[in-house]
């Protein structure tokens, strides 16, 4: 496989994991929505709808989460769940793990590289 190739692969295993990891804020905003509108709105047409995605929402969140909760022990390991489980900004992950910002983000690409390795070999991606 040629350098370009490689780097096209690698590239799209990495979006793949992001939009895999995301999925569980994506999720919890998704149940936070379905309660708002149980409470303050009245039933309508597209209730059937959002009831079947609800209903597949916390499996959705306990996939990603059970995932990142897989990896091996390692500071990529608490980024992930702090940044896409807990929502933290990755400044404040850096922040919580006692590096600088910019160390942060190059550990954040790390975190995703190595979950995208463990999610190809896991079949999950």
């Amino acid at each position: 496989m040629n350098e370009i190739a490689f780097e096209e692969k690698r590239k799209h295993e990495r979006e793949k994991m992001i939009n895999f990891l995301r999925g569980y804020s994506l999720n919890r905003k998704l149940l936070v929505l379905d309660r708002y509108e149980k409470q303050f709105m009245k039933a309508s047409g597209a209730e059937e709808m959002l009831i079947s995605e609800v209903a597949l929402a916390r499996p959705r969140m306990y996939e990603v989460r059970n995932f990142i909760m897989s990896l091996d022990n390692s500071d990529e390991k608490l980024l992930l769940y702090y940044h896409y489980v807990r929502g933290e900004s990755v400044e404040k992950c850096a922040e919580l793990l006692g590096i600088s910002r910019s160390s942060g983000f190059r550990l954040k690409n790390r975190a995703i590289d190595m979950a995208a390795r463990v999610a190809i070999e896991k079949g999950i991606i």
